[in-house]
């Protein structure tokens, strides 16, 4: 029979930037065999332990940018919008060019008004006919309607962008949310894991020993059987968290997402002062941008509503030609002939809109929607400065909440190691040894879930100021 080894496993403490578990002395009595075993299951080729794609955060919010559906919408509004704007500006020069061309065969017809054709039957032979027309206008006056149709084009591809920015930020936000909340889920289900293994070891040594008190006895039975209940929830949190992350980032039904960072740790974020925080959104939000692009379109469309008053000046003209060689070409000049002409000339228009009343709604109109955006702009600065400063506060008391939930993390390991040792003393001291436990347990999940706040206030200060960029994503790595 082979000879037993003994061997001590020391599960040491992590980091202060990973998740700390108290380090514990197990002694397991391995075969010789077992362990060669063992040795050569863990052994795998390194293609097919890197097989599966592990997904940064920068890929996860890259790939739902591409795949997101609001996006994708805003992205066709911005074409479709960007399109008006190349035919508002297309207007400026030679808006109507036209050139219109008709074929067919005609009855053919000779002689004129004095030698009329002496076939009175009505059945003659059929020729070809051609019909060319070429007609063009250019506006000249006033040259402000066509600049102030543009830049009402211009503003609003720069409205339907700020849209487009809204969506992005909405939807980097969303996926931040869910992987924070994915990494939160696995830490959670690692600390239930390893509290229960603890919690059944010592079960198992202590169902070899006599005299300890029922009390104890069945303190540890309902502590186990809740941690087991807990690890179920937790269980399917992650898995529905996986889901839910995998399917905002538009990846394919039958991903398997993996994360490239291992737990969750605080980000080291570049904050600024809380003024220049509020300085900067007012330049890079959204609907700040595009509410100035409204403002803007708006008063181009008051122009051209006002642009109505004024008297149409426009020069035109056109080129007519027609042939039908079974026809005889009509010189006379009193008389019609459709089939056989060649003329064109260039002239000066004036088109004047009488309807007073009319124009002075829509002039009235236009100026009521720009002055209803002037009303917003009154109050939209100190409604952003309002957003940033509220969201700056969550981020300094998230702050201070994570170092409390440090500090009282390492007390919980201090007297998790004194109950330990005084258990191994005195086994009797089981109930001191399990109450220890919970309260480690309970402040390393209010530790983990500390984290998972101040990540996420930092990813919302960053979506409230506009999108500027204080961490950055892939930050969080094992």
């Amino acid at each position: 029979m082979p000879r037993p080894i003994y061997m001590k496993i020391f599960i040491m403490p992590r980091t202060e930037d990973r998740k700390f578990w108290p380090f514990s002395v197990v002694k397991c009595k391995l075969n010789s065999a077992i362990v060669l075993l063992a040795g050569l299951i863990c052994w795998v080729p390194g293609n097919a332990q890197e097989s599966a794609k592990r997904w940064t955060l920068s890929e996860l919010i890259a790939s739902a940018e591409e795949h997101n559906s609001d996006i994708e919408r805003w992205r066709w509004k911005v074409e479709s919008a960007d399109a008006h704007r190349s035919k508002a500006n297309a207007a400026n020069i030679l808006p109507r060019l036209r050139i219109k061309s008709v074929s067919g065969l005609v009855p053919e017809a000779k002689g004129d008004i004095f030698n009329p054709p002496q076939d009175s039957s009505g059945i003659r032979p059929l020729g070809p006919f051609n019909r060319t027309e070429l007609e063009f206008v250019q506006p000249l006056f006033p040259l402000s309607k066509g600049r102030s149709l543009n830049k009402a084009a211009v503003e609003g591809v720069d409205v339907e962008r700020a849209d487009l920015a809204q969506a992005h930020l909405d939807v980097a936000f969303d996926i931040k949310e869910l992987y924070y909340g994915l990494l939160l889920a696995k830490d959670l289900k690692d600390l239930a894991r390893r509290l229960s293994n603890e919690l059944a070891e010592k079960k198992e040594a202590i169902d070899n020993k006599d005299g300890l008190s029922l009390t104890n006895r069945y303190k540890l039975e309902l502590t186990l059987l809740e941690m087991a209940k807990r690890a179920r929830e937790i269980n399917d949190k992650v898995e529905l968290a996986r889901a839910a992350l995998a399917l905002k980032a538009g990846l394919p039904n039958d991903t398997v997402l993996q994360l490239h960072a291992e737990w969750l740790a605080p980000i080291t974020p570049a904050v600024l002062p809380l003024d220049e925080l509020s300085t900067r959104a007012i330049g890079l939000r959204p609907d700040a941008r595009k509410l100035q692009a409204g403002l803007a379109a708006t008063q181009a469309l008051t122009q051209v509503a006002r642009a109505a008053y004024l008297p149409q000046v426009f020069v035109g003209g056109g080129i007519r030609y027609a042939i039908t060689p079974g026809r005889t070409d009509q010189r006379n000049p009193f008389v019609k002939d459709n089939f056989n002409y060649f003329d064109g000339g260039v002239f000066i228009g004036i088109q004047q809109s009488l309807e007073w009343r009319l124009i002075a709604a829509d002039v009235d109109k236009a100026k009521a929607e720009y002055r209803e955006l002037k009303a917003r702009e009154a109050g939209a600065d100190q409604g952003i400065r309002l957003d940033v400063r509220r969201a700056y506060l969550d981020y300094q008391r998230a702050d201070k909440d994570l170092q409390g939930a440090r500090e009282g993390r390492q007390l919980a390991r201090q007297w998790l190691q004194e109950a330990r040792d005084e258990y191994d003393f005195d086994p009797d001291a089981i109930g001191d040894l399990i109450t220890a436990f919970e309260a480690w347990a309970h402040l390393e999940q209010g530790y983990s879930q500390a984290i998972y706040d101040y990540n996420l206030s930092i990813a919302k200060l960053e979506k409230i100021t506009g999108g500027l960029k204080l961490s950055a994503d892939d930050e969080i790595s094992p």
